[in-house]
C-alpha cells in the first residue's frame, strides 16, 4: 500500500529536533563565571613577566639581610640600571603605591621637631602648604622620572641644592636631618610595597633603590659619615655615579639601604617626639593630602592617614 510520507531514520531532521539550526546556548552568568576562573590564572601568568625579565638582565646573588656582601658579589649596578629598574616600579608594577609612598615619605619628616620647625618659622608649611607641597612633588618627579643625565634632572636637583643652601649655610638644616629626609625616599616605597602589595621586593630591586637614592645624596652633597659604611667620597659611574662600591664603604646599594634604614631607625627613636610644629605642619599636610575629597568625607579622610601612620609617628604628630 502506497503511502504520501517517507521514513527519515535520522533522528536529528525530525520535526521539533531544532539541534542543527539552534545550538544550546550557555546561561550568560556562565561567560561571568568563566571570566572569574580564567582572570586570576592568567594575572598570576603574566603579572610576573616584568621581574622575570629583570632578573634575567640584571642577575643579582642573593644573600642573607644584614650580611655585607663579599668581594666576589659586588654589583656593579649604575645610575643608570638603577633608575630604569626603579622606574618599572614607579609605573609599571606599582604606580598607585610607590606615589603614596613617596607622599608619604615627605609627610612623615614633620615628626622631627628640627624639621618641622623650620617649616613653621618659614611658613612654608602652615601659609603656603599648597605651593610649598606642589614644588616638592614637581621637583621629586623630575628627578624620578626622567634620565639622571636629562636637563631637568640635573636642573631639578640644582634647585634643590639652591633652596636648601641658605639654610644649610644659616645652620638650620642639619647633615641628620637631611640624611634621615633622602632615606625615607629610598625606604618608604620598599615598606609600603612589602606590607600592601602583591608580592616583596627582589633583591636587585632593593639594590637599585639604594643605589638610585644614594647617588641623589652625593649630587646634594650629603655626608653619609652617620653610617656603618660612610665617610669615602663620592660614588662613581655613568655620568657621574651610582656604584655604591669602591672608595665609598658599601658593596653594592642594597648595602647602602640596610645601613640607612638601620640609622633612620635610630635617628627616630632619639628625635621623633611630640611637638606642637609636628601637629601644625600635619594638619595642613593633611588637608592638601584630602584637597579633592568631598567635604562631608574629610573627617574620614583624616582617620585614614592616621591609621597610615606607625605608633611612633602617630604620638609625635598628635
Amino acid at each position: 500500500m502506497a503511502s504520501d510520507s517517507t521514513f527519515n531514520a535520522d533522528p536529528l531532521s525530525q520535526p521539533g529536533n531544532n539541534y542543527n539550526n539552534n545550538p544550546v546556548a550557555l546561561p550568560r552568568y556562565a561567560f561571568l563565571l568563566l571570566f572569574l576562573f580564567l582572570y586570576p590564572l592568567f594575572a598570576n601568568l603574566l603579572r610576573h613577566r616584568r621581574i622575570h625579565t629583570i632578573l634575567d638582565q640584571y642577575p643579582y646573588k642573593r644573600r642573607v639581610r644584614g650580611t655585607p656582601p663579599s668581594s666576589s658579589t659586588k654589583s656593579n649596578m649604575t645610575l643608570n640600571t638603577a633608575f630604569l629598574i626603579q622606574l618599572n616600579l614607579a609605573e609599571l608594577e606599582f604606580p598607585f603605591t610607590f606615589e603614596k609612598a613617596l607622599q608619604f615619605a615627605l609627610f612623615r619628616t614633620y615628626g622631627i621637631p628640627s624639621i618641622s620647625r623650620l617649616l613653621v618659622a618659614t611658613k612654608q608649611f602652615t601659609e603656603e602648604a599648597t605651593k610649598r607641597y606642589a614644588d616638592t612633588t614637581v621637583l621629586v618627579a623630575e628627578i624620578t622620572g626622567r634620565d639622571p643625565q636629562h636637563p631637568r634632572t640635573i636642573e631639578a636637583i640644582a634647585r634643590m641644592n639652591y633652596i636648601h643652601s641658605a639654610y644649610q649655610k644659616a645652620g638650620k638644616i642639619s647633615n641628620h636631618d637631611m640624611l634621615y629626609t633622602l632615606s625615607l625616599f629610598a625606604l618608604e616605597p620598599y615598606r609600603w610595597i612589602e606590607r600592601y602589595e602583591w608580592r616583596k621586593l627582589e633583591d636587585v630591586e632593593k639594590c637599585a633603590l639604594g643605589t638610585f637614592w644614594k647617588a641623589i645624596g652625593d649630587a646634594m652633597a650629603i655626608d653619609f659619615g652617620p653610617l656603618k659604611s660612610g665617610g669615602g667620597g663620592g660614588a662613581k659611574g655613568d655620568g657621574g655615579a651610582g656604584e655604591c662600591e669602591g672608595e665609598s664603604g658599601w658593596a653594592d646599594g642594597l648595602q647602602w639601604l640596610e645601613e640607612v634604614e638601620e640609622w633612620a631607625e635610630e635617628y627616630e627613636r632619639k628625635t621623633m617626639l611630640p611637638h606642637k610644629n609636628n601637629w601644625k605642619t600635619a594638619e595642613q599636610t593633611t588637608a592638601v593630602l584630602l584637597w579633592h575629597v568631598p567635604s562631608w568625607a574629610k573627617p574620614y579622610g583624616k582617620r585614614v592617614v592616621c591609621a597610615l601612620m606607625d605608633e611612633r609617628l602617630r604620638t609625635a604628630m598628635l
